[in-house]
């Protein structure tokens, strides 16, 4: 098994670095989310949304409720990965565990890009900007792209399903 732990260690080294990254961005970006309504006049305000002044509306409480909440879904759908890797190289393979967090983390990646693009409009028509979805077909940040990764989790989860029934199938016939 020392074979396996090798690219481990730098693989865990570098989520880790990641998901600090994304945890101290996500907390700023919360906390920058945060004190809008406590300075209703910055200039953060017009570079940022567009808007020269901050009004306590519906519209406005729900875009920054879903923010963070979409901020927060991130964080869970990293950490779900991480976990995932972890569990790739530390226990054994096709285990209901690797199963459930795949299929849970491609529903979360899906999930997350729908939502986002739903902010997004919902944002545009708020603050009546025009801007586009950033729907970008040949590229990696592509929202097609973000669901063609979140359905491939969900297909792998049913190989490992398989793989799953396969190897206790094997282990009964020896």
């Amino acid at each position: 098994m020392s074979s396996f732990t090798t690219p481990l260690k730098p693989l865990k080294f570098f989520l880790n670095f990641i998901f600090i990254v994304v945890i101290a961005s996500v907390a700023l970006n919360i906390i920058g989310i945060l004190f809008i309504p406590i300075f209703p006049q910055s200039k953060i305000l017009l570079d940022i949304l567009g808007i020269t002044f901050f009004r306590w509306e519906f519209p406005v409480i729900a875009l920054i409720i879903t923010s963070i909440l979409l901020n927060l879904g991130f964080i869970f759908s990293l950490h779900v990965f991480k976990r995932i890797v972890s569990s790739l190289f530390e226990s054994e393979l096709f285990n209901r565990f690797q199963i459930s967090s795949l299929n849970l983390l491609g529903q979360l990646i899906i999930l997350l890009v729908i939502l986002k693009s739903i902010h997004i409009m919902f944002s545009n028509i708020v603050y009546g900007k025009s801007e586009d979805l950033g729907i970008h077909i040949f590229s990696f940040d592509s929202k097609f792209m973000a669901i063609c990764m979140g359905l491939f989790m969900i297909y792998l989860s049913y190989i490992f399903k398989k793989a799953k029934s396969l190897k206790e199938e094997n282990d009964l016939t020896v």
